[in-house]
C-alpha cells in the first residue's frame, strides 16, 4: 500500500488544506498519518511506528516539520530517506531560515511562478522546485441560486499592516545602503507599479542607491526587508474593499485588522472579525459575490477565488499572469460572454464598484458566470486535482 505523512497544528487554514488532501489520497487507497505538532509526544510515537514501512513522502505546508531533527544536526527526512514536499502558501522570502536548512531530498512547491524563479535564483541547492496552484473545497449540499443569497459581497482576509511593524528590522543593520530610504523607494514603486514583484522593487531600489550585492547577501536583505510587502498588500486590499463599501454596496468582511479603518462603521458594512477557515467557506455558500485580492501574487493564485467558485458564488478578483492565462475573466475577442469569474486591475479599482453593481442588479448574468465558474473549478481547481498532480512526484 502507498503511504503518506502530513503535518497539522499551527494554522487552521493550512490544516484545512491538509485534511482535504488526506481525504483525497485515502480515496485513492493511500494509507495516511497526520502528525499533529500540538501533540508532539503522541505524534512522535505514531511516527516511529508509521515509518517502519516505506513512506512515499512527507507533505507539509509552510515548512511545518520541514527542518525536523530528532538527532541534533541531522534532518529527519534525510535520515529516513523520505522526500519532504514543502508547499509554500506565502512568498519564500518569509522563510529564509527554513529554506537555508532545507533537507537534501526536499521538494519545494510554490503557488506563484515568480516564487519559483526566486527559489531557482537564491536556493539552487534545493533539488526540486515546482509550481502548484491553490485549490478550493466544495461543501456538500444544495447550492442556493445567486438571487436568494443574503450576502451581497463577501471579503475574507486579514489586513496585515499592523503586523508589518512587528517584523520591521533595525535599519542600522544594513551598512551598505540607507535601508529606510530603500524601503520607502520600494514601497512607492510598488504602489505606483502594482505589476512589479516585491523582490524586483527592493533590488531596483538598492541598485538606485549605487549598490550591487551578490545573490547570497541580496537574499538575506530581501528577506529582512520583506515587511514592505505587507504594507503594499494592505494598501491595495483596503483600497479595494473601501472602494466597494463607499459606493454604497453592502459588504461583509471577515479577518483581523479591519477594525481600525475609519470607514468600517458604515451602515452598509458588516464586520465579523476573524473566524475559522472552515466557517469562511460556509459563509461563501450564502454570498452572491466573493471578492478577492491576490496577496501580491503576480503570477499565481489564491484559494479564496476557488473556494468562492466551488460554493456557487461569482468570484471577483484582481489579476495575475497565471489567472489571465488559465481563466476567462473578460469578454472574448468576438464579444461572447464566457466569463468564469470577473477580473479587475489594481490600477483601475475605481471601475470595480460598477462591475459589482452590474452583477447585483442582473442576477441572471451573475448566475451564468457563477455556473461557469463552478464547472471550471469543479473540473480542475479542487484538492482532488492537486492530489493527482502531486502524485507524479513519487510515482
Amino acid at each position: 500500500m502507498k503511504r503518506l505523512l502530513f503535518f497539522v497544528g499551527v494554522y487552521d487554514t493550512l490544516d484545512l488544506f491538509v485534511y482535504e488532501l488526506q481525504k483525497e489520497y485515502e480515496e485513492l487507497a493511500y494509507e495516511t498519518m497526520i502528525f499533529d505538532v500540538r501533540e508532539m509526544e503522541q505524534s512522535l510515537k505514531q511516527l516511529a511506528v508509521f515509518v517502519e514501512k516505506p513512506v512515499c513522502a512527507a507533505i507539509t505546508f509552510n515548512n511545518l516539520g520541514f527542518n525536523m531533527e530528532l538527532t541534533k544536526g541531522k534532518n529527519l527526512w534525510e535520515q529516513l530517506g523520505i522526500p519532504c514536499i514543502n508547499i509554500l502558501m506565502d512568498h519564500p522570502f518569509c522563510y529564509r531560515k527554513a529554506l537555508d536548512e532545507a533537507p537534501c531530498n526536499a521538494v519545494v512547491l510554490c503557488t506563484d511562478r515568480n516564487h519559483m524563479k526566486y527559489l531557482n535564483r537564491f536556493y539552487p541547492q534545493i533539488p526540486i522546485i515546482g509550481f502548484l496552484p491553490h485549490a478550493g473545497k466544495e461543501l456538500p449540499g444544495e447550492k442556493l441560486p445567486v438571487s436568494e443569497r443574503k450576502i451581497d459581497v463577501l471579503y475574507a482576509g486579514n489586513l496585515s499592516k499592523s503586523f508589518a511593524g512587528n517584523i520591521m528590522p533595525d535599519f542600522s543593520g544594513f551598512p551598505e545602503f540607507d535601508a529606510r530610504e530603500v524601503c520607502r523607494h520600494a514601497y512607492e514603486d510598488l504602489i505606483g507599479h502594482p505589476f512589479k514583484t516585491t523582490e524586483q522593487a527592493l533590488e531596483e531600489a538598492i541598485v538606485a542607491e549605487g549598490v550591487r550585492l551578490d545573490d547570497q547577501r541580496l537574499r538575506t536583505v530581501i528577506a529582512d526587508l520583506h515587511f514592505v510587502d505587507l504594507y503594499v498588500v494592505s494598501y491595495y486590499r483596503e483600497k479595494t474593499v473601501r472602494a466597494v463599501a463607499e459606493s454604497g454596496i453592502s459588504v461583509t468582511i471577515y479577518g483581523a485588522g479591519w477594525g481600525d479603518c475609519e470607514w468600517i462603521g458604515r451602515k452598509n458594512v458588516s464586520y465579523g472579525g476573524k473566524i475559522p477557515a472552515e466557517d469562511v467557506v460556509k459563509k461563501m455558500r450564502d454570498a452572491k459575490i466573493v471578492l478577492s485580492t491576490m496577496t501580491w501574487f503576480k503570477d499565481g493564485t489564491h484559494d479564496r477565488v476557488f473556494n468562492g467558485m466551488l460554493q456557487g458564488a461569482v468570484a471577483v478578483t484582481d489579476t495575475s499572469l497565471y489567472m489571465k492565462e488559465e481563466f476567462c475573466g473578460t469578454y472574448d475577442a468576438d464579444g461572447q460572454d464566457r466569463r468564469e469569474m470577473i477580473f479587475f486591475e489594481l490600477e483601475e479599482i475605481e471601475q470595480l464598484p460598477g462591475k459589482i453593481g452590474e452583477l447585483l442588479q442582473n442576477t441572471e448574468l451573475a448566475q451564468q458566470i457563477a455556473d461557469r465558474g463552478y464547472q471550471r473549478a469543479k473540473g480542475s481547481c479542487t484538492w482532488g486535482a492537486r492530489a493527482r498532480e502531486l502524485e507524479e512526484l513519487w510515482t
